[in-house]
Order: structure tokens, then sequence, then C-alpha cells
């Protein structure tokens, strides 16, 4: 786990930068909003579980959390949520109502603690209301973001992530290219159903987010993006019509394991 920064005074970034050998790296960010009463989005990698939970105290008493939204149960955004739930006794579990159904075949939710939330529903947190977002595309159905008006801050889920040639802290640090060739390629891998779509109903799935006219895009899969709502809209517009690139086959997976496992500096 890489070191935790802020990309507001308001939000805290929690990152992993995933190696993915020949593809670059793939950022996973969980948040922390600071809020009158405190939102911590996501948890993690379950393999960083102990590093995600000595940065989240070394920035917040967890007994000062009042709400953990989980934007879906993926592995990848879930991996510190048991302990979490234990260490932070005053919060409640803001996740999609099938979503919690779903992890409690694997782990005991505690049910009575959890708030079902939807796209369009809304969350007071205190000194702003949050409302749940449907992001335009999803590896989960159960996906539901967060739109904050109060910061104009858009917490995408996956939508607007990007495989980068290198770590970083601010979207604007990633060479354009590498952005653009990154973010089309993840949205086909992580949605690969976009191929199947009616360009117009996608494109109108779009529009609601360029109305919403979010002035940052917090992805779980992106640095920090100020301002570029409509770069990044043109951008998932293409997907569709973009070429998906195959699965790896075991020759392919071979060789990203020898590169994962090699000696430093081999």
């Amino acid at each position: 786990m890489d070191t935790a920064y802020k990309a507001t005074d308001e939000v805290h970034v929690f990152p992993v930068n995933l190696p993915i050998p020949g593809l670059g790296f793939l950022p996973i960010n969980a948040f922390l909003l600071k809020s009158r009463e405190p939102v911590l989005i996501d948890t993690g990698l379950g393999v960083e579980r102990n590093n995600f939970i000595a940065a989240l105290e070394s920035v917040i008493d967890p007994r000062e959390l009042r709400w953990v939204w989980l934007t879906h149960d993926d592995a990848d955004h879930t991996g510190a949520i048991q302990e979490v739930m234990r260490i932070a006794p005053n919060a409640k579990l803001v996740t999609h109502a099938l979503a919690a159904m779903r992890m409690s075949t694997w782990w005991d939710v505690p049910l009575d603690r959890v708030h079902a939330i939807g796209p369009g529903q809304k969350l007071d947190v205190g000194d702003r209301t949050l409302v749940g977002f449907a992001p335009p595309v999803f590896d989960n159905p159960m996906s539901t973001g967060i739109y904050d008006a109060k910061s104009g801050i858009l917490f995408s889920v996956d939508s607007f992530g990007a495989l980068i040639d290198a770590p970083a802290q601010d979207a604007k640090d990633v060479p354009q290219d590498v952005l653009a060739q990154g973010m089309v390629a993840w949205a086909t891998e992580d949605s690969p159903w976009t191929s199947l779509v009616d360009e117009r109903k996608f494109g109108a799935v779009l529009e609601e987010v360029r109305a919403l006219g979010p002035k940052m895009i917090l992805s779980s899969h992106l640095p920090p993006a100020s301002n570029r709502t409509e770069e990044f809209l043109k951008l998932l517009a293409t997907v569709p019509r973009a070429e998906h690139m195959p699965a790896p086959d075991q020759a392919m997976f071979s060789e990203m394991v020898a590169q994962l496992t090699a000696p430093a500096g081999a």
C-alpha cells in the first residue's frame, strides 16, 4: 500500500497501485470524507488489510466514523471491511441492500447496522447530503457511487478508471495518451458488456453525468482528477466501438507471474 494523501482538504485517499505486467499499474483507491459525520468509502485489498487499518488510524480515530460506504461487494473494495466494522462501533454500513445480503454468505454482516442505499437515494451526513450515483460503466450491478453537491466531487466507483504507466497522486501527472488508452482499455476489460450497448442509450447515461457537472472525479481506479469531466465523458463515449483485448491465455499468464515474482532489479 502506498502512502495516504489528501485529494482535497476534506478527502483522504488510501491508494494501492497494483502492478499488472505488460500493462502498467491499476490504481485501487479507498477514501475518507471528513464531513461532520465522517464517511469511509470502501476498504481496500484484503492482502493490504493491516496497512489499510494503520493508514486509516493515522488520519482518524475509527470510533469517530459514522458511515462506511461500500460502493459494491467486490474483493478490491471490501478487503478490510470486517476489521473496520469491528474497530468503528459507531459506524453504519451503507451499501446496496443486495450487496449486504450477498456479503452475508461469506462474513457475519451486522445486518442491524446496515443502511441500504441505491442510485438517487440520499444520505444526510450532518453538513451535507450525499446522493447515491449509478456509475455509467461497472462490473457489478450493485455498484453505487456518491455525488457530493457541496464539494462538487463525484465518487465514481470503477467508472473513469485507467491502467497507467506509473503511480501518481493526480491524473494530470499521467501522460495524456497513456491516460486515454488506459481508460478505454480498463472500461472494455472491466465492463465487457459495453460492446453490446446501444450507443444512443449509452450516450444518455453519460449525459446524466454531464448534467451533474462534477468539479472533481474520484474514481476507485484513477488518481484524483479535477475539471476533466468533459474529456473523460468523450473517452467513455468511444468504448462501445473500442477493440476489446482478449483474456490472457496460459502462456501470457505464466509470463505475468514470472514478472511479478522476479527478484528485485532482475
